[in-house]
């Protein structure tokens, strides 16, 4: 226990990440002495490097990450007991569940038109996983707890009617994500040299970057611009989008590394 308040006292910079590293150690605790599954809201990526720096901190290795789907940006931490051997993706165990928003033929509707509505109606943003727009409307990964809420009382997002039902998790429709190609030379294959040519920044703004906890490798946070960075490694830099280093192609004439890259959107 005292490990933990220390660890809590050296990684939190502000009263808000004190809070959220007491809850971590909490759900912790709980699911220890009690012996269930515990989980945590809706993390953002930022929230949840903190939360896993605590736990390297603790050595506690009873934590996992999980978004209702492979790759989800926004996660839940949850603590499973010794007798509990995998995520329960389904049932009342499964802290998470989905929605399926079904548009009008015809209407548009955006990620934050949809993250708009929710907040409209009293919401938390961390009762609120990944919103994931697609053709028919959006699916949408929620706390289990809000599902009845939800499909009582949400039935419009920006100005357009919605139906709204509830769907198993395994029935999410993932994005086809759109890809644009890069092609640039790098110094070194440095976390700051990669970000800048991803991102189209200065090195030493992409360097600021990440010592302000703003660039994510594999939805880890880092905050050594000097990280190495290799083939296949994601890249999320905050506000800016996501992307990854394809392939490293070998030096160029002027001995740098030859490396393309692909932005997601």
């Amino acid at each position: 226990m005292a490990k933990q308040h220390d660890s809590i006292r050296t990684l939190a910079q502000t009263a808000e990440e004190r809070l959220l590293l007491a809850q971590v150690a909490e759900k912790a605790d709980i699911c220890r002495e009690r012996s269930y599954l515990t989980s945590t809201k809706f993390l953002d990526l930022h929230e949840a490097g903190l939360a896993r720096r605590l736990l390297e901190a603790v050595g506690d290795r009873s934590g996992r990450f999980w978004g209702g789907h492979e790759n989800a940006e926004r996660q839940v931490l949850l603590f499973l007991p010794e007798w509990m051997e995998d995520i329960p993706t389904d049932g009342e165990d499964c802290p998470l569940a989905a929605i399926r928003c079904i548009r009008s033929k015809g209407d548009t509707l955006t990620h934050r038109d949809f993250l708009g509505s929710l907040m409209g109606l009293g919401l938390q943003r961390n009762g609120i996983g990944d919103i994931l727009v697609g053709d028919h409307g959006a699916d949408i990964i929620v706390l289990r707890e809000l599902v009845p809420f939800l499909l009582t009382n949400y039935g419009k997002a920006g100005r357009k009617h919605i139906s709204v039902e509830q769907i198993p998790l395994s029935r999410v429709i993932i994005p086809q994500e759109t890809v644009t190609w890069l092609r640039d030379t790098v110094a070194s294959m440095r976390l700051d040299a990669v970000t800048a040519a991803m991102f189209r920044l200065s090195r030493a703004k992409a360097a600021d970057a990440v010592r302000a906890g703003k660039v994510f490798v594999n939805q880890q946070e880092c905050l050594r611009p000097d990280r190495e960075v290799a083939a296949h490694d994601r890249i999320t830099l905050r506000g800016m989008g996501r992307g990854e280093v394809d392939s490293i192609l070998g030096e160029s004439k002027k001995g740098r590394i030859v490396i393309t890259m692909k932005r997601l959107g």
